[in-house]
């Protein structure tokens, strides 16, 4: 199963990369294959950094462990598919990577939303001031 499904993406990314390259020319193929696998390893090394992050928020009960679990599973499939050569991984690369941020921003922005159903109150007792 395993081995279809990696000659199904082998399949489709010689589908997909030799019209673009021939529409681009070798030169520019060569560049984009390049600059995705730096962008890609750039973003591999950030990831350390970013899991810590994330790790920090669950702790503070910003973000839930599920959630930083599938965006962080999400963005280390969409680096290594960045790091790859050719065309149709570094689109679904992007693709998941936007995916990932999405992800991580709509569940702080729908946090944010319950928040704003708190009415922060303060009580001034009355009786205290007659007393002055």
């Amino acid at each position: 199963m395993k081995l279809i499904l990696f000659l199904f993406y082998i399949f489709i990314e010689v589908v997909v990369t030799i019209p673009l390259a021939s529409a681009i020319g070798i030169f520019y193929t060569f560049l984009e294959i390049v600059l995705s696998a730096i962008f890609g390893i750039i973003l591999l090394l950030n990831t350390p950094f970013k899991l810590h992050e994330s790790i920090q928020r669950i702790m503070q009960k910003r973000l839930s462990l599920s959630t930083v679990s599938l965006a962080s599973t999400i963005r280390i499939l969409g680096v290594f598919l960045l790091i790859l050569p050719g065309f149709f991984g570094d689109i679904t690369g992007a693709v998941l990577l936007v995916m990932s941020a999405v992800l991580l921003v709509s569940v702080k922005v729908s946090r944010d939303k319950d928040d704003e159903n708190i009415i922060d109150v303060e009580i001034i007792d009355d009786s205290q001031k007659g007393n002055r």
